[in-house]
């Protein structure tokens, strides 16, 4: 089989591999669509979570469909459709216990320390797969981790119908956050970002307002619209720039600051804002226990990947897709592999 492979230098490269074999409760599959990330992208240039490993097939937006089974898979069946939500876990620790086995003490992860989806083949645990309805497309199944990122760290916030948002960052987490915030009944949603597609996409997707940053300083003009009071809720999105102090700049007294976006550095924070506005600051790392949501929001038509996946590559063009996302030619926001 062709693998796509990185060892965290800015370089990939395609290898031909030996078809994995299944261990005890394991699933061979065979991807049929895998999205490319952001943070696949920074892991081609060596960075990522605390626990990433190269070399590694990087990819974890993955729909595949079974081919085999290890001893002891019981749930699944061969010729079943799946999503894989990546995270591979002890079960052990407290962390696990708790129900957090995103936080385990020996996490493993599905394209960053195991080989993900940029190949025709996988054998993972059999319990990182969910079973997909027939209504659920490749694509929308692709989209059940970003979407699912999103819906978990929204999760740990309290909305109301009066409230307004904002989201910085018109990726897929941000468009995704969008709509889940729309869907949640909330007023006005402002979302902020560069390139026009994207913002134009935002507007399709649910948002009241949209702001180019490179024309308008967003601080000022939510300030202005929300006449000095700011957002109740700001949904960080984008993990670059400023971003995080420009949410602690427009969120209301009181109001919640959601962080989704993974940073490749460390950034400076005025924590003030915190303090003297009594903000309620949460992050969301994963998808962690929304993956059926998602899918049932999905099935209700509640979310879509329409105007979020715009571009599908075979596999063997891995480069030209690579580089279109990298540098988000012909108004790409999310675009897929298909081995």
């Amino acid at each position: 089989m062709q693998a796509i492979v990185t060892d965290g230098d800015g370089e990939i490269w395609a290898e031909d591999r030996e078809r994995p074999e299944p261990d005890p409760g394991e699933v061979l599959v065979r991807v049929r669509a895998v999205g490319i990330c952001g943070s696949d992208l920074g892991l081609i240039q060596g960075e990522g979570p605390p626990w990433a490993k190269w070399p590694i097939v990087p990819g974890h937006e993955v729909c595949a469909e079974v081919v085999e089974l290890g001893e002891n898979v019981e749930d699944l069946s061969v010729g079943d459709r799946v999503a894989q939500h990546g995270f591979v876990f002890c079960g052990r620790c407290s962390a696990c216990r708790d129900g957090r086995y995103y936080q385990c003490d020996e996490i493993q992860e599905i394209g960053f320390t195991i080989d993900g989806g940029y190949r025709e083949f996988e054998a993972v645990p059999a319990y990182t797969l969910t079973s997909l309805p027939d209504d659920i497309s490749d694509l929308e199944a692709t989209q059940i981790d970003s979407a699912g990122c999103t819906l978990h760290a929204l999760q740990r916030v309290s909305t109301r119908f009066t409230d307004t948002a904002a989201v910085l960052g018109p990726g897929s987490l941000g468009l995704f956050g969008v709509q889940l915030l729309e869907r949640r009944g909330i007023d006005d949603i402002v979302l902020t970002g560069i390139h026009d597609e994207r913002l134009a996409a935002g507007r399709e997707l649910g948002a009241d307002a949209t702001i180019d940053i490179t024309e308008e300083d967003p601080v000022e003009w939510i300030r202005t619209y929300t006449d000095s009071r700011g957002v109740d809720l700001a949904l960080e999105a984008a993990g670059a720039g400023d971003v995080v102090n420009t949410c602690l700049e427009i969120a209301a007294d009181q109001g919640d600051v959601v962080l989704t976006g993974i940073f490749d550095e460390e950034k400076s924070i005025n924590p003030n804002q915190v303090i003297v506005k009594e903000l309620n600051v949460v992050g969301g790392v994963t998808a962690a226990h929304a993956v059926e949501q998602v899918i049932a929001l999905f099935q209700r038509e509640e979310l879509t990947v329409d105007g979020i996946v715009t571009h599908e590559f075979d596999l063997e063009d891995y480069e030209a897709a690579i580089d279109t996302v990298r540098e988000r030619r012909d108004g790409v926001i999310k675009a897929v592999l298909r081995p």
